[in-house]
């Protein structure tokens, strides 16, 4: 989805039901947008690595089909490192929230 609308941006924002919660491989749930980006502060690097590899970048897809941010999800899926994406991620809070 094309954020082009106030309700788009705070779709994007909002608190997950929990049946499209994010499940880490430490165990850590991610609800929003905003557990997206704490997490990617601060996880280990292997837990990244197990939902990031050279095949498949499981944040970036939950963020498509989930969060419903194609923008974010693309951009995320060319970040070269963790640091990278959670950088990405807490930019595009920004826009949205300034969008919402």
């Amino acid at each position: 989805m094309t954020i082009r609308k106030k309700e788009d941006a705070q779709r994007v924002l909002r608190h997950v039901p929990d049946v499209n919660r994010f499940y880490c491989h430490d165990g850590e749930i991610l609800n929003n947008i905003y557990d997206l980006k704490t997490a990617l502060g601060r996880m280990h690097t292997s837990t990244y690595r197990h939902h990031v590899t050279a095949e498949k970048n499981d944040f970036a897809r939950w963020v498509r089909e989930v969060l419903g941010d194609d923008k974010l999800s693309r951009d995320m899926a060319n970040c070269q490192n963790q640091k990278e994406a959670a950088v990405t991620v807490s930019e595009r809070i920004t826009w949205l929230r300034e969008k919402a």
